[in-house]
């Protein structure tokens, strides 16, 4: 019997229906206390936590309290029983949109937009992780996308279904032997009932980009098949999605998940590519990534060493980075607004040759900021002295200074010179 038209806990009316999962259905649903429109999820399962009200209530506060932009909020949730049977059931907000799943369904989605969906979400993991809620059930299902009026933007990605593992029976999940999680983006951990990270998160969010970009699941198959394949190796990058994607989605995607980008080390380096794309487009708008990169130092987006004991595809994957100075030992990298893909892409790929020592930085840029007040005093000094007045003696001497900075330095001062 269906349940629309019925009232959940005297003030959630059913109205139509949305969607429908392994262990769930979703609604349109109105709050007529509010008088506003909301998403109710109720579940096939039965909640255990009937039994515990005030466990329950301070559950449903821990997520409720979560508040970020690129979370669906949690409004509600209890217990109503429905044709005799006690079904547990959350209030959402409802985002008049369509879900990434169905994007997806039509064809590859273009890098940029993917980078900055990827961004948003690894922004919101980071948020919940710090409060300690793992999602456990990245998939493109759950990303909700809401239609943006921000410049240079299609959609604002929102994550759905945070903490519902928290409000389930995980006893009675276990013993059924119910897995949470899809099987096509577990990641190894998951995959093995191991303990989870907030890098369990990061790599299932991986294979969602992934897909993304290709229009093709990383491990496809049966669940079994699926869950085994990533155990046995990495997921296959294309040769045309470009380095840059090929290697923050190594990063992201690696199987030891304590060298595996956090999620907000994933956050920048999907902000960059936004960045780097949005150039590539011609965009001259200040765009989110823009903004979120262009004073930023990108030596925060690092890759750590781990040794002599990393496996030889995470050692690969951190020699690129190293090489391409996304690494905390190398300089920043900046990309100006305008800047185009080959600039970029030429700023990324640098010589495969290793970063000057720190101290020899340090002693270079003492060098440069000594010529530059010289220079810069002398021409103080000529800008005192009447026009007319030729200059007593011969001009100063500068020591020299060789490559792109000595170039500048002369043409400095040349131009004060009279």
């Amino acid at each position: 019997m269906s349940p629309i038209g019925e009232v959940l806990g005297d003030r959630f009316r059913i109205d139509r229906l949305v969607g429908t999962g392994g262990m769930s259905t979703v609604y349109q649903a109105t709050d007529v206390a509010l008088g506003r429109t909301v998403a109710l999820k109720l579940f096939r399962v039965d909640s255990t936590d009937a039994a515990d009200p005030e466990r329950q209530s301070g559950e449903v506060a821990v997520l409720a309290s979560l508040n970020h932009p690129s979370l669906v909020t949690l409004f509600d949730a209890g217990t109503a029983v429905i044709e005799g049977v006690p079904r547990t059931f959350i209030v959402m907000e409802f985002v008049d949109g369509t879900d990434l799943n169905h994007h997806i369904a039509q064809g590859p989605l273009p890098p940029r937009e993917v980078a900055e969906i990827g961004a948003d979400l690894a922004e919101a993991l980071h948020y919940v992780h710090s409060r300690g809620i793992i999602h456990r059930d990245i998939k493109p299902g759950n990303v909700l996308l809401s239609p943006s009026d921000f410049p240079g933007r299609v959609f604002h990605a929102k994550l759905a279904d945070f903490g519902i593992a928290r409000l389930l029976d995980s006893t009675r999940l276990t013993a059924t032997g119910a897995l949470l999680g899809t099987a096509s983006y577990l990641s190894p951990e998951q995959a093995q009932g191991l303990p989870l990270t907030s890098t369990s998160d990061v790599y299932s969010l991986g294979l969602v980009l992934l897909e993304c970009l290709t229009g093709e699941r990383a491990y496809p198959g049966t669940a079994i098949e699926s869950a085994m394949a990533r155990l046995q190796r990495q997921p296959e990058m294309p040769d045309d999605l470009g380095p840059e994607w090929t290697e923050v989605l190594q990063w992201m995607t690696m199987r030891d998940p304590a060298k595996r980008a956090r999620p907000e080390q994933a956050a920048m380096a999907l902000r960059y590519i936004a960045q780097s794309e949005a150039g590539a487009e011609g965009d001259a708008v200040p765009t989110r990534p823009t903004e979120a990169l262009s004073g930023a130092d990108l030596s925060t987006v690092a890759m750590p060493t781990h040794g002599d004991d990393v496996p030889e595809d995470d050692e690969t994957v951190t020699r690129a980075f190293a090489a391409r100075g996304l690494l905390a030992e190398t300089e920043p990298v900046a990309t100006p607004v305008g800047a185009t893909r080959a600039t970029t892409a030429a700023r990324l790929h640098t010589d495969d040759e290793a970063p000057a020592p720190s101290t020899m930085r340090r002693n270079l840029i003492a060098i440069a900021a000594a010529l530059v007040l010289l220079v810069a005093t002398a021409a103080i000094i000529l800008g005192l002295q009447p026009r007319e007045t030729a200059p007593e003696g011969p001009p100063p001497s500068y020591p020299a200074v060789e490559g792109t900075l000595g170039t500048h330095l002369k043409q400095l001062q040349e131009s004060v010179e009279p």
